[in-house]
């Protein structure tokens, strides 16, 4: 062997726990950024998964027929509606 080589050796050999610490925190560090990287994923693929469904939910509510009051009254063929809304005028007057 060269002596570079060796010296390199000796240099790795002296200083191999500090090295060897700073592998297993950077082994350490890169494993929880891939998890922190997996859970932000998930998280966005759930997000927009949720907001879908309940964006369609919101447009098949929209889609339902309204049975409000309102609506259930049937057309006024036979004008009572309207006797009864001159009647209740003429009441207001008079009063």
């Amino acid at each position: 062997m060269s002596q570079a080589k060796v010296d390199k050796y000796k240099e790795y050999k002296k200083n191999r726990r500090e090295i060897l610490a700073k592998e297993k925190k950077k082994k350490k560090m890169e494993k929880i950024a891939g998890w922190a990287i997996l859970v932000v994923i998930v998280a966005a693929l759930g997000t927009a998964v949720g907001v879908t469904i309940y964006n369609q939910h919101q447009a098949n509510l929209a889609a339902l027929p309204n049975y409000t009051v309102s609506e259930k009254v049937v057309a006024d063929m036979a004008g009572i509606l309207e006797e009864t809304a001159e009647a209740d005028e003429a009441e207001t007057e008079a009063e």
